[in-house]
């Protein structure tokens, strides 16, 4: 859709389209909803606001009375609405794929790529009552003496749950479980993991970590696989590359700021800084001419911008007038800002050309196609 309107638009710019038309050509890329479609929506917030809802208030109802209730009473409870779940999503499947109709082929695949259906919402509560249960067992039975393994235990088990749904809420519930899981497992063991206590190299694992986890689902999208469609999730490829970059840019301004001119003491800091330096390169280098987008270069180019402001906080700062240095670290601001919306603006048309150039090459070989079937 957003692709339409910036063909749309770059049309109306190049004089193609007369201004009188543009309102009508626009709405042809973005229609206005119907009511059908306002009510589906409506639909699909108070479903899952009512399985998140329904699930929470089952933990706090547990956590409230707790000294009130048996332990059978806790499982039975906590079991019976996991079940409950399960078999929701059992029957409910089960009985969409009788009234599938193949006159509409399109809507499925939609269900299928994005996940927004009452199944799907079924393996959310079960995913949520799978923790509480976890969570009840090492309260009721002491197991749970170190915390990290709830959350990876947990982010095991669900994911078969999000692979058959490929629905980016249980991807993302998974991603956060590990990277939970992983703070709380180098706080547990701070003493065998001693040479990984320094804050700066915790980020640096949380920034490749979610990294890995961005390329994992952008491979397995754009391989062709059973399972490709089950890793369609641009939420969870979004918030993952956005917490990588973000620790990334935490880790180079620590270095900016944390950095000394002694050689022993600025070894380690050398590494961070060309660890920055090669994963910003590499993610400007593939999204900028390999699977051009503008999301992650809009990330990299902000980051690059926190850096260049801190490196030059850092040197103007330590000087005598400070009044003098502000004003210049505001200008900057203002400057690599200015200068990053520029590039992105020149990117997106570039972007929307290389798009257009490819729809017309799909369209006449399509043609072409079809003519060499009649003859």
């Amino acid at each position: 859709m957003i692709e339409k309107r910036s063909h749309i638009w770059q049309w109306f710019l190049d004089n193609k389209i007369a201004p009188t038309n543009l309102k009508a050509a626009m709405l042809v890329a973005y229609p206005h909803p119907n009511t059908e479609n306002w009510q589906q929506l409506i639909a699909n917030i108070l479903l899952y606001l009512g399985v998140l809802l329904l699930s929470a208030g089952m933990i706090f109802f547990m956590a409230f009375n707790w000294d009130a209730l048996a332990h059978l009473s806790k499982f039975a409870i906590v079991e019976g609405l996991f079940a409950l779940f399960i078999s929701g999503f059992y029957l409910i499947n089960r009985m969409q794929k009788k009234q599938h109709s193949p006159q509409n082929p399109l809507k499925q695949q939609s269900q299928n790529v994005y996940g927004w259906s009452l199944p799907n919402a079924m393996l959310l509560g079960a995913s949520i009552m799978l923790g509480a249960l976890l969570a009840l067992v090492g309260q009721t039975y002491q197991t749970g003496a170190d915390p990290w393994q709830l959350f990876a235990i947990w982010a095991v088990l669900i994911l078969p749950f999000a692979y058959i749904a490929g629905f980016d809420l249980l991807w993302l519930l998974l991603v956060v479980l590990i990277n939970i899981s992983q703070g709380l497992y180098f706080q547990s063991f701070a003493s065998v993991f001693s040479f990984l206590q320094e804050d700066i190299q915790q980020i640096a694992i949380f920034g490749v970590t979610n990294l890995v986890i961005h390329l994992a689902f952008t491979i397995a999208k754009r391989c062709k696989w059973p399972g490709q469609l089950r890793f369609n999730c641009p939420m969870v490829e979004k918030s993952s590359l956005l917490a990588s970059v973000s620790a990334f840019t935490w880790l180079i301004i620590w270095v900016i700021f944390d950095l000394n001119y002694q050689y022993e003491a600025s070894e380690h800091a050398v590494y961070y800084a060309l660890l920055y330096l090669l994963t910003l390169t590499s993610l400007f280098i593939w999204y900028r001419y390999r699977a051009p987008a503008l999301y992650p270069l809009a990330l990299v180019l902000t980051s690059i911008s926190a850096a260049i402001v801190s490196l030059l906080s850092r040197a103007l700062l330590e000087s005598n007038d400070s009044i003098a240095s502000f004003f210049l670290i505001a200008m900057v601001v203002v400057g690599v800002t200015s200068g990053s919306l520029y590039w992105l603006k020149k990117w997106q048309k570039q972007f929307s050309e290389m798009a257009s150039l490819e729809h017309k090459d799909a369209s006449n070989s399509d043609v072409k196609t079809e003519v060499a079937a009649d003859e």
